[in-house]
């Protein structure tokens, strides 16, 4: 079994050589604007957001469990999220697996490490 990814490692690696569209200049997406690409970036995440709203809304209105595209979906953007808080931590500096830790002990009292 492969040992599995860490916050720390998808931070490192994740691939941002793909621009989100022609409009989006390379100072843009090398950083140079964060404010930018994390405004996109948190557009992105609003639209993950309300797929899954629309999954777990559907949801609501019956007893049966999520089928398989629900949980298909459920999954995919529960991935694309954490990539949004990826992309996030590298375009301000700071270690996304740090503030996760940092904000369940803010949250909870507890620590997670």
């Amino acid at each position: 079994m492969a040992e599995a990814l860490t916050f720390d490692e998808a931070q490192r690696n994740q691939p941002w050589t793909v621009p989100y569209r022609s409009g989006i200049t390379l100072a843009q997406r090398t950083g140079l604007v964060p404010h930018i690409l994390g405004s996109h970036t948190a557009l992105h995440a609003a639209k993950s957001v309300g797929k899954l709203a629309a999954v777990y809304e559907a949801l609501d209105h019956t007893e049966l469990d999520p089928t398989d595209e629900q949980v298909a979906t459920i999954r995919a953007m529960a991935a694309d999220l954490a990539t949004a808080a990826i992309r996030l931590a590298n375009l301000h500096g700071f270690s996304l697996a740090d503030a996760l830790e940092e904000r369940v002990k803010e949250k909870n009292g507890v620590g997670i490490r």
